[in-house]
């Protein structure tokens, strides 16, 4: 009789998890920039995903095109994100923090292309992987992930030199560090996956209402798709993600076989699950 009061006193002792009350949900918008590229807005709040709108040509000394910027940027942004070091993602994203007072966030590699760009160290966040950062109105947690399997199969996550000097040549981009991120905002979570590839543990838990899938060499990856619909727990909602022609002008066409094979794939895995091909500089809003 003494050892179940002594259990039910030490029961009783036991603080009482404190769980955050849920946000209201609001509308926010997602804006498809190209390649891996997005504007999320929701309320005064507004984050992107790798931006990039030069597609120079890569033969020689790689630039960010000033007039490409200025006409598809927004004019302002709290918080630029970038998955990977590689030029398709990186190349604008310091000229993009620069014209909209943006914070810009990557990995070592992305930190010090940054600072070689001209960009302050206060609005440069470097992160490892695992970081969850509570922003103003926003929240950002970053989740370590693995790159396509470009050249067949032997990316590597190298970093780049530590004495980068801008402009680079386009070899000069290396990967990096790969990451995803979860953005957390007006009620809503959404999830950034720009490239197609995962590590499934750090997915597994994780319940968004909006992923935003890479679907480029995803036949690369053993079971892809169902792979990942089951760790996330058959999303609402799928958005298609870096399918179009990185080095070419933004163009919208009809959906290729490769992407109607995807959203076939996502049927068959998660039944219930909506997916959007989206347009280019289209707004897609999410209630």
């Amino acid at each position: 009789m003494r050892a179940v009061l002594l259990a039910l006193s030490l029961v009783a002792c036991r603080p009482t998890p404190v769980t955050q009350p849920a946000e209201p949900r609001s509308n926010v918008s997602l804006t498809y920039l190209g390649v891996a590229g997005w504007q999320l807005d929701a309320g005064d709040v507004t984050v992107l995903v790798d931006p990039y709108f030069s597609r120079p040509k890569l033969d020689g000394p790689v630039v960010s095109d000033a007039a490409a910027i200025a006409a598809r940027a927004p004019k302002r942004a709290d918080l630029i994100v970038v998955g990977h070091s590689h030029v398709d993602h990186l190349l604008d994203a310091p000229a993009v923090a620069l014209a909209t007072g943006a914070q810009l966030l990557g990995s070592a590699s992305t930190a010090r292309f940054a600072r070689a760009s001209g960009l302050a160290e206060d609005r440069i966040i470097p992160v490892r992987g695992g970081e969850d950062y509570q922003m103003r109105g926003f929240s950002v947690r970053v989740i370590p992930s693995l790159h396509s399997a470009l050249d067949d199969k032997h990316t590597l996550g190298e970093p780049m030199d530590t004495t980068l000097t801008v402009p680079m040549k386009f070899d000069d981009f290396a990967e990096g560090g790969t990451f995803a991120y979860l953005v957390r905002v007006a009620g809503h979570q959404v999830l950034f996956l720009g490239t197609a590839n995962f590590i499934e543990r750090e997915l597994e838990g994780l319940r968004p209402d909006v992923a935003v899938v890479a679907t480029g060499l995803r036949q690369e990856i053993f079971n892809y798709t169902c792979r990942l619909m089951r760790a996330l727990g058959q999303p609402p909602l799928v958005i298609a993600n870096h399918f179009d022609d990185w080095q070419a002008a933004p163009v919208d066409e009809p959906p290729s076989d490769d992407m109607q094979e995807f959203v076939a794939e996502v049927a068959r895995c998660s039944p219930n699950t909506r997916v959007v091909v989206p347009r280019h500089f289209i707004k897609l809003d999410v209630d």
